[in-house]
């Protein structure tokens, strides 16, 4: 048994937490911040097991000066932050090759393909109830340049398993009659499910932690003490030191600081996204929606409506732009007619993204007692319970059917 901190409680860090307190280890979480409000609360809170086709694709470069003057497109870069964001962005644009996004999707695919299976293994363990609902989502197009737009990932996702059924777009609203009759194609990805609220999620995994004997202090990390290449200790925001033998960092976008004081690089940066809850939508919607040219999804949860996405290039230190949430929710009228409007909650996060999508998971190699769980991107929520599987094993030095390479801190 180790003494085992873990840095960042949001939904990769507690599921690193409560396997580790399974293979018996005492641990600790640290999070300064109110739990569930991590990037995950401004999702669409899907398990995404076909989002493996990378955000990076053919021709992005040349959309530049697109994103630059369309603060509303769906995909957009802050021109304050072009010119901060510019070394990050052409390493993100290099991956735009048929080859490398192939090899990308490959990677993403062999840890989303286990993520259902790992989700459900998590909730049974821990007796969450009615969190996973297994519905498949929706995508749906307005005309046949709309549906080409997606014709190269949904080929690529389809030829390493992904499962995705072609239909009018009038059968998407015989399936759900919330939506638009009037769409001229629709596409059915049967893969998929999403959570009943991600808040509640993150919320019942910390009560299950605790309940268990761990420990979460209300604090984040302000450095470190090390020697002869491992961890001692992390400083505790009040300047106390905290000993232990191992450490995950899992915390999220911040974990790119706390990298840095370790002497790990990690090119990451946190692409904002947007969400607005309606807690009386009017309209009963079953399924998760995608509008891929609004660039958002909307997620029927327990307590409310979600209207959720878009991808801000912005940096770190940029606030909000909550016209874009307020854009999102405009638009989302064009797919639920009669939706109401009114009395929405809005929310942003910043997603950890990696310039090549995938995520960082594993040792770093000038440190033998830390493990690196961050950079998931799009898909933390998704991921959660399978990173902390990996997290573990990692830890107690188990073998697994998971190729670790191309996930490695060092691959930059």
């Amino acid at each position: 048994m180790k003494k085992i901190i873990v840095i960042g409680g949001g939904v990769v860090g507690i599921s690193a937490a409560l396997a580790l307190q399974a293979d018996g280890h005492r641990v600790t979480v640290l999070e300064p911040d109110r739990i569930g409000q991590g990037a995950s609360w401004a999702s669409c809170g899907c398990i995404a097991i076909g989002e493996i086709v990378p955000l990076s694709q053919p021709g992005l470069l040349w959309k530049v000066p697109g994103l630059l003057m369309d603060p509303e497109a769906p995909l957009a870069l802050r021109p304050a932050s072009a010119l901060r964001m510019l070394p990050w962005f052409l390493r993100f644009v290099a991956n735009a090759t048929d080859p490398k996004m192939r090899a990308i999707a490959t990677d993403l695919a062999q840890l989303t393909f286990r993520a259902t299976a790992d989700f459900k293994s998590q909730m049974s363990e821990y007796g969450i109830k009615d969190m996973l609902v297994e519905r498949p989502i929706i995508k749906l197009f307005e005309d046949d340049s709309d549906k080409a737009s997606m014709g190269a990932a949904f080929n690529l996702a389809r030829d390493l398993g992904c499962t995705i059924e072609d239909i009018p777009g009038a059968e998407a609203h015989d399936i759900d009659p919330a939506i638009a009759p009037d769409f001229q194609y629709a596409s059915v990805l049967r893969d998929w499910s999403f959570v009943a609220d991600s808040v509640r999620l993150v919320s019942d995994l910390h009560r299950a932690f605790l309940a268990r004997g761990g420990e979460v202090v209300a604090s984040d990390a302000r450095g470190f003490e090390r020697t002869d290449g491992l961890l001692q200790s992390v400083r505790l925001q009040n300047g106390d030191l905290l000993e232990a033998e191992e450490f995950v960092l899992a915390a999220g976008i911040g974990s790119k600081a706390l990298a840095a004081e370790i002497g790990v690089k990690l090119p990451m940066e946190g692409l904002m996204g947007y969400w607005t809850g309606l807690p009386e939508p009017g309209v009963d919607l079953k399924h998760t929606v995608f509008y891929p040219s609004g660039g958002f999804g909307i997620t029927p949860h327990e307590n409310a409506l979600a209207i959720a996405g878009t991808i801000e290039f912005a940096s770190l230190s940029s606030k909000p732009n909550w016209r874009r949430a307020d854009v999102l929710v405009e638009r989302a009228r064009r797919v639920l007619p009669r939706l109401n409007t009114e009395n929405g909650e809005r929310r942003a996060g910043r997603r950890p993204f990696m310039p090549d999508t995938r995520p960082v998971i594993g040792r770093p190699r000038s440190l033998g007692n830390v493990v690196i769980a961050t950079g998931h991107g799009q898909l933390g929520l998704t991921l959660g319970a399978t990173t902390g599987r990996v997290v573990a094993d990692i830890i107690a030095n188990r073998r697994t059917d998971t190729n670790l390479t191309p996930y490695g801190p060092d691959r930059f």
